[in-house]
């Protein structure tokens, strides 16, 4: 009776062993199942999501396109203030647009430019000297600025490098030059560019720091009230900036590159589909009969 017992709690305990590895292999197959099908939908959504942001780039380029061929300044610079955003059943696009001409450009090499870029490090709470070492990467000789580095300062680093020597090729660019730590970088990027080889600043566009950065007598007042005016109605010439109250003797400063429409702009497009998410970021010049794509990256 004792050995039945045995043999039948012994088959229980079998049998339920067996039950239990069962049960473990197909929770195992549901599960690789479920992942295979997961990334296959996630694979999907990416390529969809790409797709998405690519489009949305090309959309607002043909939309900027079509507001300048049509000269209506105010929709333009509506459209820079307000992200473009579409959406139906695959997903979601939103796309933003900024005018690079609006920023200072910090490949110009000019009097005026030079005094700018040091006002605007100043205005940020950065050593205006600095400002001579993003010269001496731009220009041609190898004559340091009394702030400024060359080659020899760059092949004495640990991990030494050659200066450009020319104009920047990319923002990120900047992070190389003497003096110019990834957050100096960062905190300049609304404000600075070096994109597109017209190297007047738009005062329809430019942000507050980087008016306030044309000129030494410009003060914040003076500043907001040119935002103001243009707010209401852009500016059609350089030559209106003098109209706003305290702004006769700045505007006519000689030297000065202004302008009031550009040609280059930086759009930034984020594609969702599900719970894939892609961007894609384009400098993009438009002076010419064909987009001249200056930057492109997708992330």
């Amino acid at each position: 009776m004792r050995t039945l017992r045995q043999e039948q709690g012994f088959a229980l305990v079998l049998t339920l062993v067996v039950t239990a590895l069962l049960v473990a292999v197909a929770v195992e197959f549901i599960h690789g199942v479920y992942v295979d099908t997961s990334l296959q939908r996630n694979f999907v959504n990416l390529q969809q999501a790409s797709l998405m942001a690519d489009s949305g780039v090309k959309g607002g380029i043909a939309l900027i396109r079509s507001l300048r061929q049509s000269g209506d300044n105010t929709a333009l610079l509506q459209v820079l203030e307000i992200p473009q955003e579409l959406e139906d059943e695959k997903g979601k696009v939103s796309v933003t647009i900024e005018e690079e001409n609006g920023k200072l450009n910090l490949n110009a090499v000019s009097e005026f430019h030079d005094q700018a870029r040091r006002r605007l490090l100043r205005l940020q709470g950065f050593p205006e000297g600095i400002s001579d070492a993003v010269a001496d990467w731009v220009d041609a000789d190898q004559d340091p600025r009394p702030d400024g580095a060359e080659t020899p300062y760059y092949q004495a680093l640990s991990a030494p490098y050659l200066p450009r020597n020319g104009p920047m090729q990319t923002f990120g660019e900047l992070g190389l030059v003497r003096g110019f730590t990834p957050a100096i970088v960062q905190k300049l990027s609304p404000y600075a560019t070096v994109y597109g080889a017209d190297w007047a600043i738009d005062i329809n566009t430019a942000p507050l720091p980087v008016l306030m950065a044309l000129h030494d007598d410009m003060t914040e007042e003076l500043a907001r009230a040119i935002i103001e005016r243009r707010r209401q109605t852009p500016f059609a010439s350089t030559g209106e900036l003098a109209t706003v109250p305290g702004m006769d003797r700045i505007a006519n400063s000689p030297g000065m590159q202004l302008g009031v429409r550009g040609s280059t702009y930086r759009l930034v497009s984020r594609a969702t589909v599900g719970e894939a998410v892609r961007i894609v970021e384009a400098v993009v010049g438009l002076e010419g009969m064909q987009p001249q794509y200056l930057y492109w990256r997708e992330y």
